[in-house]
């Protein structure tokens, strides 16, 4: 029984050793880099991660099935960031605190459509990722957008503002079709 045992646990590390995939492969990476440099490309948010505090306790109930204050689920949310050569259009949801009082603005998300002011692209060879990093000036306020594209297409960023908390998203990209 003990033998047994013993196999099986050594036959189910073995295996879950094997099917994790920690590196990209040499095609993947080249498509990442491809689509990059085409600048083409568009990013959705799965999940949402806002900074939580105690006086928002009491709005979950406000937040879509299967959110907490922790982890905000978008999968039914439409969202995006989209990259047109130098361009970008950014619709997304935000959940977050407004840190300095500004002019009303009856939508509550973040959204651009322009050309930000500073934009930055690097490869990290270590994460087989690239590191992308905008600045984009709105009417009252300037985000900072710190993105990360992975070559097995999930994708990281986060944004943060000069008048609100910072918030981090979770999701993929694709190439946009002409």
């Amino acid at each position: 029984m003990f033998l047994n045992f013993k196999v099986f646990f050594f036959l189910s590390i073995g295996l879950l050793f094997y099917n994790c995939k920690s590196t990209a492969t040499i095609a993947e990476i080249e498509n990442l880099q491809k689509v990059v440099d085409e600048k083409n490309f568009e990013i959705t948010a799965n999940s949402a991660t806002p900074i939580a505090f105690a006086n928002t306790r009491g709005l979950e109930n406000l937040l879509p099935p299967g959110s907490n204050l922790a982890n905000i689920n978008l999968n039914n949310i439409q969202n995006y960031i989209k990259v047109k050569n130098d361009s970008l259009q950014i619709a997304l949801p935000y959940y977050g605190e407004l840190q300095i009082a500004t002019a009303y603005n009856d939508n509550a998300g973040i959204n651009f459509e322009g050309f930000p002011t500073t934009s930055k692209f690097e490869f990290n060879k270590n994460k087989s990722a690239y590191e992308i990093d905008y600045v984009v000036q709105l009417k009252n306020e300037t985000l900072k957008i710190f993105i990360t594209l992975f070559a097995n297409k999930r994708c990281s960023f986060s944004i943060n503002s000069s008048n609100r908390t910072s918030i981090t998203y979770d999701g993929s990209w694709k190439k946009l079709d002409n």
